[in-house]
């Protein structure tokens, strides 16, 4: 399921993704599509899922390269999305479902453009 949201947001074959929750490195670990990257900077997605992981890659996240060459942030959490204007989507649960959610301003400053399979998970403001 990560890597089909992950391919809409990043076209590689291999995708470079970063984070330090443990239970998300093992189920990363196992895919054949997405690599785990222990550099943040160098990752195509960084999955945030709490919020002092949050603010750790926002004060380390002063680099130089353009908005879209950076990673895009994904996190676990709707506060953590509604909350922080660099993030990009969410993937979080309520009430035992799973939610997706991507915010169109934050994607067109990322230059991307999701296929037409997730038009509906897109909102302009929250």
């Amino acid at each position: 399921m990560y890597h089909q949201i992950f391919s809409a947001l990043v076209s590689k074959p291999m995708i470079n993704v970063y984070t330090d929750d443990k239970e998300y490195r093992k189920v990363f670990a196992t895919s054949k599509r997405m690599v785990l990257s222990g550099d943040p900077e160098k990752s195509d997605i960084i999955l945030i899922t709490n919020r002092e992981a949050l603010f750790q890659i926002m004060r380390e996240r002063q680099w130089t390269v353009a908005k879209d060459e950076k990673p895009i942030l994904i996190v676990t959490n709707y506060r953590l999305l509604k909350n922080s204007f660099d993030i990009v989507g969410a993937f979080y649960w309520r009430k035992g479902r799973s939610q997706l959610l991507f915010i169109k301003n934050r994607l067109n400053a990322y230059n991307i453009t999701l296929p037409d399979e997730y038009k509906d998970f897109q909102v302009d403001t929250l």
